[in-house]
């Protein structure tokens, strides 16, 4: 008998090589010591659709624990609510086009929202329940040179665009502009008193950076990242304002906001395979494993569809993106999970907009009922169980019921989380050679997995009696009461994938018992 143990997804691989690895690691997640179940997506309780697919979400909390959050699709920004989405966009709206996203940013109680095509635009969060809209950040009187731009961030006491257009010097593709220290809505024109008084600038990174394709925001220290180049920003003040480091200066980010913060790291794609930054370098974490997997999986013309954000409960970094077969609009159908503290990936098969975090609103005295709730003082109520926010005041403190919650916009544009039932999993072992150099009948299987019942299936044993054959499996077999699977098998090698229940726990490994057939 030979007891596999799943180790790590490892597709890039070869699977002869890949003797304590899995082949497939499929709609499930890594756990110490094994995998566990992926949920599905469930659209929240009272939540209702954007008009169009969404281009980009944020959400938080305000100084009084009230949630926000706000959301982006081709035509409007919307803020969503317990009463669904709400579209506050300015009275102009905005201009269309096709592969335009929304970037955003939380600067104290203002939310700003830049899709390039126009101007940037700021929301004052404490005016969701009074009625207003959304107003360009430019103006005449104290933010004449406000650029338009493709990503923001916050980085220190700083508003810092970057891959702009300013109204001074034209487009600026490689190129970053921050605001007045403090002061996020002032931008005065570059060189002059006023700008230099208020620390306000900006730079045209040099070398052959490219593109800027993230701001990466930080209270002490910030990064952008460029299409070949990786810069740090650190806040010195004075005359400088910022130091600019270029600490990477042959590698950058390929897809446009694949570059998720983690606490002092930041992980992201570059044009050879995932990276995780420490501010000072970059420590490759996918080469050899799944790099290749990915990259070739991914269709460069939707880059603009992918997202990426990590899970606020769980060391684990989700990026959802168009891969083989999405439809033709660029959906995203597929999902890489990595968990940085494991070191691990998995993937799976999901169809979503857009990856965003949740927020769920905080109870106080003006709150309305919770339905079904019999200690309520107010009667039948509207914030159903689940709602994405409750309705607010804000002259009462809240008390947080969650805090933010992994979550999607699903295929009909409404807000989801994870919490539908889990995803049918699959796992695929490497090749297991049980006698080295002679063939062996493999006959039973014993899944080390734990599920609430017995439908643990294997699918069955790949007969490889040389390497480069292709793949032939036998018929599935269900997990008897004895807890093994009775299978037959005939070959040197052999290759175990296991169908994991919606029900199961977490999987192991599993023990492959057979008896030598041969010697060759």
């Amino acid at each position: 008998m030979k007891r596999y143990i799943f180790g790590p997804w490892v597709p890039d691989l070869p699977p002869l090589v890949n003797t304590s690895g899995c082949t497939v690691a499929r709609n499930i997640v890594p756990i110490g010591g094994g995998y566990g179940p992926m949920a599905s997506l469930t659209a929240l309780t009272g939540a209702t659709a954007l008009a169009k697919y969404c281009r980009g979400a944020i959400g938080g909390t305000d100084f009084a624990t009230n949630a926000y959050q706000f959301a982006g699709d081709e035509d409007d920004l919307y803020t969503i609510t317990s009463d669904g989405a709400t579209a506050i966009s300015r009275p102009a709206g905005y201009t269309r086009n096709i592969e335009s996203r929304w970037d955003f940013a939380v600067f104290g109680e203002t939310v700003f929202a830049t899709n390039f095509s126009d101007e940037m635009q700021f929301f004052d969060i404490r005016n969701i329940a009074a009625g207003d809209t959304f107003a360009d950040v430019r103006n005449t009187t104290i933010a004449p040179a406000a650029p338009r731009a493709r990503h923001i961030g916050v980085i220190d006491n700083f508003l810092v665009a970057g891959n702009i257009f300013d109204p001074v010097n034209g487009l600026q593709t490689g190129a970053i502009s921050w605001s007045t220290i403090n002061n996020p809505l002032s931008w005065p024109t570059r060189g002059t008193s006023l700008a230099v008084a208020s620390q306000s600038d900006g730079q045209l990174l040099e070398g052959a950076g490219g593109n800027v394709n993230a701001i990466v925001s930080g209270s002490e220290v910030g990064a952008v990242f460029q299409e070949h180049a990786i810069w740090r920003m650190d806040y010195v003040g004075g005359d400088v304002v910022f130091s600019l480091n270029r600490v990477e200066p042959n590698r950058g980010l390929l897809i446009p906001r694949l570059a998720v913060p983690v606490g002092r790291m930041v992980f992201y794609c570059s044009e050879d395979g995932f990276y995780l930054f420490d501010y000072t370098q970059s420590r490759p974490i996918g080469k050899d494993k799944v790099n290749k997997k990915f990259l070739s999986d991914i269709d460069g013309e939707f880059f603009y569809r992918v997202s990426a954000i990590r899970d606020p409960d769980s060391t684990r970094i989700f990026v959802l993106y168009p891969g083989a077969n999405h439809d033709a609009t660029g959906t995203p159908n597929k999902m890489f999970i990595y968990d940085w503290a494991l070191d691990q990936f998995t993937d799976a098969e999901l169809t979503a907009e857009m990856l965003v975090w949740s927020y769920t609103a905080g109870a106080h005295l003006d709150s309305p009922d919770i339905v079904g709730d019999e200690d309520s003082v107010e009667g039948p109520g509207a914030v159903p169980p689940g709602g994405v926010l409750g309705t607010q005041t804000f002259d009462a403190r809240a008390t947080p019921v969650d805090s933010a919650t992994l979550s999607a916009y699903d295929s009909t544009h409404l807000l989801s989380q994870f919490t539908g039932p889990n995803l049918s999993g699959v796992i695929e072992t490497g090749d297991i050679e049980l006698n080295p150099g002679y063939r062996s009948l493999v006959t039973t299987v014993r899944p080390l997995i734990d599920a609430a019942d017995v439908t643990v299936q294997v699918a069955g044993l790949a007969r490889r009696p040389r390497p480069l054959e292709p793949l032939t499996y036998g018929r599935r077999a269900k997990q008897e009461d004895h807890g093994a699977c009775s299978v037959r098998s005939d070959g040197r090698y052999h290759r175990v994938r296991v169908s994991l229940p919606p029900s199961f726990e977490n999987a192991v490994g599993c023990d492959v018992d057979g008896t030598a057939s041969g010697n060759k």
